[in-house]
């Protein structure tokens, strides 16, 4: 956990370039810097992961690699839990930049891959349906605001929220104010409220994110996560 948190730089949004995604949630990305081993073919080499998604990811390389080309691209950490076997994926694009290769290489998220631990880590929403643990991320007692009322969110992410609220909330699209946090601002999200789980926590599933959303979202889930796993 302390290597994916001190490689966890932003969230950011929009397309990287030329991944062709069409899909809403695609289009938030995690930008790091991730030490990591790829190969293509029986050769392995060291290179580094700068940008990371539902559906592809950037890799900065000293070795060239070519559009079209597979490459498989093995897990940055020694510390995350779950699952952890290697994403495979074909390079979409490459440039160079001084005595480095940038290249975009896109692939199709596995249960059993790093990327879906990690993303599932961080509350993509969207994988969530392809696992038995739903909504996993760092779990939290934030005090909250849904219109006039007065909540606490019980665990943050990506796509939305956990909230405890006794009487349950009214369903429909909502706004949602988050915090303070520790040092960070108010977190204004707009959303819609679902039906409450069996557990009585009622998810808060976010709309789509600006820029200046994404990246608070990301402070705040950078430090839950590190107060979360103290040590790591």
């Amino acid at each position: 956990m302390k290597d994916f948190l001190n490689g966890f730089l932003s969230l950011v949004k929009g397309k990287g370039p030329n991944w062709g995604f069409e899909e809403r949630r695609s289009l938030v990305r995690l930008k790091c810097s991730y030490r990591s081993i790829y190969c293509h073919g029986a050769e392995r080499l060291p290179g580094t992961i700068t940008d990371l998604g539902e559906g592809g990811l950037a890799l900065s390389s000293r070795e060239p690699l070519k559009v079209g080309q597979s490459v498989k691209v093995f897990c940055p950490f020694v510390d995350v839990e779950g699952p952890n076997d290697p994403v495979e994926g074909e390079v979409c694009w490459t440039n160079a930049m001084g005595d480095l290769h940038n290249s975009g290489i896109r692939f199709s998220v596995t249960p059993h891959s790093w990327v879906f631990s990690v993303l599932q880590l961080l509350g993509f929403s969207s994988l969530s349906s392809r696992s038995k643990r739903r909504w996993v991320r760092a779990e939290c007692k934030l005090p909250a605001r849904v219109g006039e009322r007065q909540v606490e969110v019980a665990n943050l992410g990506v796509g939305g929220a956990l909230i405890q609220a006794r009487p349950r909330l009214e369903l429909g699209e909502q706004a949602i104010v988050v915090g303070p946090y520790l040092k960070l601002e108010e977190l204004r999200l707009e959303g819609v409220t679902l039906e409450p789980r069996e557990d009585g926590l009622q998810p808060f599933e976010f709309r789509e994110l600006s820029g200046s959303q994404l990246k608070l979202l990301g402070l705040y889930l950078k430090a839950l996560l590190r107060r979360s796993f103290p040590g790591r």
